[in-house]
């Protein structure tokens, strides 16, 4: 377990991989569902946590965020002994590459760039119709302006 000093790097780690702004509740929210372990918290016990720790937020608040988190993979659910939901925290790996990269289809010449805002977009968007992409590496195939449609040889410029 880590110590309470490194539980914020964590949580700003975990909030900025799924690609979500740290604010107050966010943070809050991971921090009473990682004190909860692996017996995991339930929506309202995690909303009285919070108040009990000086965080006011509303109901409503706490339950939109940990959907939100819920979606972005960064919380697992569960059911517990009494078939309440629990929620607790998955657990943490580094995200992949951001790096994007760009082959021709035809000559396969090749341009890494960095991607991190396009792959976050499509993470977004993804999670928005109920998919979460397991993107180890992103390439984009293209047609490169060189390349001879006909013939398929390459006239670098």
């Amino acid at each position: 377990m880590r110590a309470a000093t490194d539980e914020p790097v964590t949580m700003l780690q975990r909030l900025r991989t799924a690609g979500l702004r740290p604010t107050t509740a966010r943070i809050g929210v991971l921090q009473v569902i990682h004190s909860a372990g692996s017996a995991g918290i339930g929506a309202d016990e995690a909303f009285h946590q919070m108040l009990l720790r000086g965080t006011h937020v509303s109901t409503s608040t706490v339950y939109r965020i940990i959907h939100e988190l819920q979606t972005l993979g960064v919380l697992l659910h569960d059911r517990s002994d009494r078939r309440h939901t629990v929620y607790r925290l998955r657990p943490f790996a580094p995200p992949p590459s951001a790096d994007v990269r760009m082959a021709c289809r035809r000559c396969e010449r090749s341009a890494t760039l960095p991607g991190a805002q396009l792959r976050n977009e499509l993470e977004l968007r993804a999670a928005e119709v109920g998919l979460r992409p397991l993107v180890a590496g992103l390439v984009l195939q293209v047609d490169c302006l060189g390349c001879d449609g006909a013939t398929g040889h390459c006239q670098p410029n």
